[in-house]
């Protein structure tokens, strides 16, 4: 079977926050949940950060995963705007998207995703930052999803995995 993994990810208009507290992150999490069923998409592996995101998605049919993102960012902003009482774009754009090409290439996606808050300094192991789904990769918790699926190929077993995230060097 072929895969098709994109990596979508935007950051808030002028590099602000897209969530200001944990309710935010509950509820943007919810929301990516309540809308995946809609689409021909599987929910690889994301991170949610203070001022942007990263969603790694597999693609089973084409532009499924792009409207997925759409409809999950523009439901978060009307909230989001509503709750604060702000208007207009929450984000910088449209969300950016590449299409990983090898399994190697999605691995390190999957590797920079899980270790984003530690290489911004809001952690010190992936484990600790609760807006990511590092904890279900890991099995800390378990998942709904096939995240053991996307493990076992790309990473081989458990411990794999784990180390490759701990050690994740980003490109220079």
């Amino acid at each position: 079977m072929d895969y098709k993994f994109l990596h979508y990810c935007n950051r808030g208009v002028n590099r602000t926050p897209i969530v200001y507290e944990d309710d935010s992150y509950a509820y943007l999490i919810r929301l990516m949940y309540r809308f995946l069923s809609y689409y021909k998409i599987e929910l690889v592996a994301y991170c949610l950060m203070p001022n942007h995101y990263h969603i790694l998605l597999e693609e089973l049919e084409d532009k499924q995963g792009s409207r997925f993102i759409q409809r999950v960012f523009n439901s978060y902003t009307q909230a989001v705007n509503k709750r604060y009482g702000r208007v207009g774009t929450l984000f910088q754009g449209r969300a950016k998207h590449t299409e990983t090409m090898s399994t190697e290439d999605t691995a390190t996606i999957i590797g920079y995703i899980h270790h984003n808050p530690v290489a911004a300094g809001l952690v010190i192991h992936p484990s600790d930052w609760k807006y990511s789904d590092y904890n279900e990769w890991s099995e800390k918790i378990s998942s709904t999803r096939k995240v053991t699926k996307y493990r076992e190929m790309l990473f081989g077993p458990l411990v794999d995995y784990e180390e490759f995230v701990e050690n994740f060097k980003k490109e220079p």
